[in-house]
């Protein structure tokens, strides 16, 4: 995968994950029971794994070999 495409899927998720919790946190239906609430806890967790995983794949090493500053032995 090019570094251009991980940093842009990666920021996609990291704002994909945001706009979730924030619809969570202000839009969501706050007076569900049973089912509905495992659901909007599930959801959260899913909105925080999707952060993690954005910001994995925007900072992760991925640079080529040429641009690397790790100097040669030899």
């Amino acid at each position: 995968m090019s570094i251009a495409l991980r940093r842009t899927a990666g920021i996609a998720g990291v704002v994909g994950g945001i706009g979730l919790a924030a619809w969570l946190v202000f839009g969501a239906l706050r007076d569900g029971e049973g089912g509905v609430r495992l659901l909007r806890h599930g959801s959260a967790l899913v909105s925080l794994g999707a952060i993690y995983g954005g910001a994995w794949l925007t900072f992760s090493g991925g640079e080529d070999e040429e641009t690397s500053d790790t100097v040669a032995a030899g």
